[in-house]
């Protein structure tokens, strides 16, 4: 007994000791500038692994062993400090910001670097400036973040994505959308609405050849790279709601006549519609009007009287009947995140639902991400990031007259009744009801889009990382297009229908890099990484068709009495490729760099099927200069480029070949016949591109920005050659030219007030760009499109307007003149007029962005406009709601009044009663400038006291409200932003090329306001 208290006392004195030797250390990480708390700050015992991070309120407690002497504070975007710990208990740290920006962490050709090493043109924006927005596609939620990213909406369905262009158009047949890559892996335009904005960390803009030539083949329109988030420090749990309504922007500058307006035009013009025919023979049978009256044999008051009844019937405008009123957007989201030593971990679902503003038309979207990476030993990891996302979505299909069925609408006369007495829908004197073809012709979509990067890596020596990666992008399709029996179509055509149609599309791409990275005396840094890459893509479609089913409910295909189509198809394509690239920096003033790639594709022919892109790029940074004592400039880069890139994207994966029909027959037997004629020499379109830039800030970097001038041309344009009928076919694929883009972008950013309660900055960027054909097939102009639109000339922009131009109304005939081609005018319109018109290109010419932030304590503000214009667009629907009697018995906007009624007025309609002015011929009377302006997003914004947060154990809680395209400032007639949806498209070739050169209306973009709470625990 006597020996086990003396082993108790023994040991009590240990741990007593032990007690001694350890103290508590606590203490505040703030910002030095504005003063505010530091939350997730890692703090570390000098020299061992031992540290913690900073609460949400910047504090920190520590227990270090008596011995420590020093902790080590770091945090991203701040320089590293060290604290002597002394005899005290608390250290209270200051951390100073490294200069705005130059500390961020771009992923920029299969490696990270810091922005101020760059010799590249890079836009980086922060996952927070496109988190919680109310707009369901991804990529317009672009707009505007970047100079010389250029995006335009195709419409306003939810879900639908954006045209993106990096510094003009650069094809004219391929693709003209930049690359983008998703955590190392490029992803297809498919799957753009299928991300998840709030699980982003950053986007980066690699724009100029030595940020894309690493890219080899596929870098040409530049490369957008998306990481995702990570986790860091201690776990924090989120979760995000947000709520809000939407409704369709108002057509600026046009107004749809009322019943009474349309009416009287109609009269005007001589025209009797059939509702007004059907009331006067009723009214003629039963003695309210004598036997054989018509509409201009009875009184004026006898007119009035029906016109009156036929406007209390009538529908009025028949978009309202189209369109939501308060469409309602829903989205949850939950995010778990957090990090030790060994791991990181990011996980996240989330939920949408969003109605359209047309009526039936909704995107509803179901994800989750899993990001994990485990350092199992010193010197190796591993890691995943998977993204998976459900979407369903029912888009109103578009008539088989092209028209969309809000277009319809617009077309539909206001004295036209949408039901019949009976409750029936009425098909109006235009045999359409845009209402009912969007309830009886569902068009529901299922996609499947799922996103995974395994990868290794190990440091092999103290300067050498290896890297093993394997991404997939798999995507699916299935798509339900109904005619449903009853259905006005289906009666119409005599039998009711169904189309099932879909694909799976699989992209894997396997990736091994060694990168090395060495210091040498302390001012001379290396870095230089050599790769491979293997990329395979399989593609598999199906559409099958039946006709005559039972009932509306029983509709799948089996069921179908008729069976009429059955189609599959499947292709696929790979490329290899081989890569490295070289980063020096002298003392940090001095930076080069240069890249190699070589790709090999089976797109091309057998011929052409590698070739070898490069780039050179430099930097200067004047700041770091000995000889600099400039104290109001804090930083000052020079940098440059040159380099080549490639495009291999919006061409078949059989272009190249010979290919045969099978689907043929000759006398009764099995046969086939040449389908496409070969091409062995068919190869990439090369982009060659230089580009010059300056970095600069001011006074602590109050004032930054960055300026830069352009220079990319691009040759062996991928395009159709014509050929002569003697050989069989009309055309076959070919590089047939060179187009240039040249142009400036501007990007400032500047800090009004910075301190600890308020801080207010003003933002801005602008880009101009010219568009020039340099070269074509046989230097000929090239027509590519109908009606005058869609030519190529060299010299010119690309699809160029081919039209004659209107010389106005004669104010003495009323009728429309037109110049002819000696300068002259002429009532008498003829084809040998039209023009290559200059000046007027569909090509944007500037746009841009500018805006304000603005925080005071709590309190956040801000707000964003986005601008574009220089370009000019066919405004194919002010044409037919403004027709000069053409389409007199279609719907009407009121500027159709201003019609010419006798000598002497100026007008810019001709004569309604004049016979030979009701035909509407190609010329560019409706051809106008797209300028415009737009208040994009506006938000108001409060964040709890953290004092309020301690006490309800909350880390973080923030209530907003925004609102999204409150107001546009334009001349055009409608709206000018804007694509084109399939049924649009006047030349494919131009839809990919020149998004929004003519417009229909498809389906009206949407004005938002949405409130949401962010909470963290």
């Amino acid at each position: 007994m006597k020996k086990l208290l003396q082993s108790l006392f023994v040991f009590m004195l240990f741990a007593i000791s032990a007690m001694a030797q350890q103290r508590t250390i606590t203490g505040t990480v703030t910002g030095k500038e504005d003063g505010l708390p530091l939350p997730g700050v890692s703090v570390k015992i000098k020299g061992t692994r031992s540290g913690t991070t900073t609460g949400s309120d910047g504090k920190y407690s520590i227990s270090v062993p008596e011995a420590t002497t020093t902790l080590e504070f770091t945090y991203l975007g701040y320089i590293s400090q060290s604290a002597a710990i002394g005899g005290g208990n608390s250290i209270n740290i200051a951390l100073v910001s490294e200069s705005k920006g130059l500390s961020e962490v771009v992923v920029v050709g299969y490696q990270s670097v810091k922005k101020s090493d760059l010799t590249s043109a890079v836009s980086i924006i922060s996952g927070k400036e496109v988190a919680d927005k109310p707009i369901a596609s991804f990529t317009q939620l672009l707009q505007g973040k970047a100079a010389g990213v250029q995006v335009t909406a195709q419409s306003g369905k939810p879900g639908a994505n954006a045209f993106i262009r990096m510094r003009g158009t650069g094809s004219l047949k391929a693709s003209s959308e930049p690359l983008i890559i998703l955590d190392g892996i490029a992803i297809s335009t498919t799957s753009y609405n299928m991300l998840n904005p709030n699980d982003i960390e950053t986007i980066n803009f690699l724009k100029d050849a030595s940020a894309t030539a690493i890219y080899g083949s596929r870098g040409s329109n530049g490369v957008v790279v998306i990481s995702t988030k990570t986790g860091k420090g201690s776990p924090v749990l989120s979760y995000s709601f947000s709520y809000g309504v939407a409704n369709a922007q108002k057509l600026k500058n046009l107004t749809l006549m009322n019943a009474q307006q349309k009416l009287q035009y109609e009269y005007e013009g001589d025209y009797t519609n059939p509702t007004l025919d059907s009331m006067i023979i009723t009214r003629s049978k039963n003695g309210s009007l004598p036997a054989g009256s018509t509409l201009f044999s009875i009184t004026p008051a006898q007119r009035q009287a029906l016109w009156d009844l036929a406007a209390s019937r009538g529908q009025g405008d028949w978009s309202k009947a189209m369109l939501r009123d308060n469409a309602v957007t829903k989205k949850h989201e939950v995010s778990l995140s957090g990090s030790s030593d060994k791991i990181t971990y990011y996980f996240s679902l989330n939920k949408s639902d969003n109605d359209g503003v047309e009526q039936e038309s909704y995107f509803n979207k179901t994800g989750g991400r899993l990001n994990v990476e485990y350092q199992a030993k010193d010197w190796f990891k591993l890691g995943t990031n998977i993204g998976v996302t459900q979407s369903k979505d029912n888009t109103n299909r578009e008539l088989f007259n092209g028209q969309a069925l809000y277009t319809a609408a617009l077309l539909l006369n206001p004295y036209e009744p949408l039901y019949l007495p009976n409750g029936a829908y009425n098909y109006t004197s235009l045999g359409q009801n845009a209402l009912e073809t969007a309830i009886n012709n569902p068009n529901v979509s299922n996609r499947i889009g799922s996103f995974a990067t395994l990868y290794g890596e190990a440091k092999a020596f103290n300067h050498l990382t290896l890297r093993s990666q394997l991404g997939m992008n798999y995507n699916t399709l299935n798509q339900e297009y109904y005619l449903k029996p009853g259905s006005y179509l289906a009666q119409t055509l005599g039998y009711n229908q169904k189309r099932d149609n879909g694909n799976t599309d699989f992209l894997y791409v396997f990736t091994n890099t060694a990168n090395w990275v060495q210091t040498f005396g302390g001012k001379h840094t290396i870095s230089a990484l050599v790769g491979t890459e293997f990329t395979k893509d399989k593609f598999y479609s199906f559409s099958l068709t039946a006709r005559g089913f039972p009932s509306s409910t029983v509709n799948t295909l089996e069921n179908g009495a008729t069976p009429t189509q059955a189609t599959t198809s499947r292709s696929d394509y790979a490329m290899i490729s081989y890569f490295a690239s070289a980063q020096y920096d002298y003392d940090k003033r001095y930076f080069l760099s240069g890249s190699l790639r070589t790709d090999g594709s089976s797109r091309f022919g057998a011929n052409k099927r590698f070739a070898t892109f490069w780039s050179v790029g430099g930097a200067w940074d004047i700041k770091n200069e000995s000889f600099f004592h400039v104290d109001e400039i804090s930083n000052l880069k020079l940098r440059g480029s040159v380099g080549t890139s490639g495009n291999n994207t919006g061409i078949g994966n059989y272009d190249a070949l010979g290919t045969y029909a099978y689907n043929v027959s000759y006398n009764g037997q099995p046969a086939a016949s040449p389908a496409q004629i070969a091409n062995p020499d068919l190869t990439w379109e090369q982009n060659n591109n230089w580009d010059l830039g300056l970095d600069f800030g001011l006074l602590n970097n109050r004032i930054s920005g960055s300026f830069d001038y352009y220079n990319r041309k691009t040759a062996n344009l991928l395009y159709p050659v014509n050929l002569s009928l003697t050989t069989g076919f009309s055309t076959f694929s070919g590089n047939i030219g060179s187009i240039k883009n040249k142009g400036v972008e501007l990007s400032l950013t500047g800090d009004v007030i910075r301190n600890k309660d308020i801080t207010w900055t003003l933002y801005g960027n602008y880009t101009h760009n010219d568009n020039k054909v340099t070269g074509l097939y046989n230097n000929n102009v090239a027509g590519d499109g109908t009606n005058g639109l869609g030519y190529l000339d060299i010299g010119r922009p690309a699809f160029n307007y081919f039209l004659v131009q209107w010389a106005g109304v004669n104010p003495q005939t009323g009728k429309n003149e037109w110049y002819d081609n000696d300068g002259n005018k002429t009532d008498v319109w003829s084809s040998k007029y039209a023009k290559l018109l200059d000046g007027k290109s569909p090509q944007i010419k500037y746009y841009g962005s500018f805006g304000t932030t603005f925080r005071y304590k709590e309190f956040d503000l801000g707000a964003q406009f986005y601008y574009s214009g220089g370009n000019y667009i066919y405004n194919i629907m002010w044409n037919v709601g403004s027709s000069e009697g053409e389409s007199i018995n279609n719907q009407q906007f009121t500027d159709a009044l201003n019609y010419w009624k006798k000598p002497g007025d100026v007008v810019r309609y001709a004569n309604l009663k004049d016979e030979e002015q009701r035909v509407t011929y190609d010329s560019d009377k409706y051809l106008e400038k797209g300028d415009y302006i737009s208040l994009r997003d506006i938000t108001l914004g409060y964040t709890l006291k953290q004092s309020i947060l301690q006490k309800i154990h909350v880390k973080g809680l923030r209530v907003y409200v925004q609102a999204t395209n409150l107001w546009l400032g334009t001349k055009f007639h409608g709206n000018p932003e804007v694509g084109q949806s399939n049924a649009e498209q006047t030349s494919a070739a131009t839809q990919l090329t020149v998004p929004g050169f003519a417009t229909l209306y498809s389906y009206p973009q949407i004005k938002a306001v949405t409130f949401g709470v962010n909470v963290k625990f």
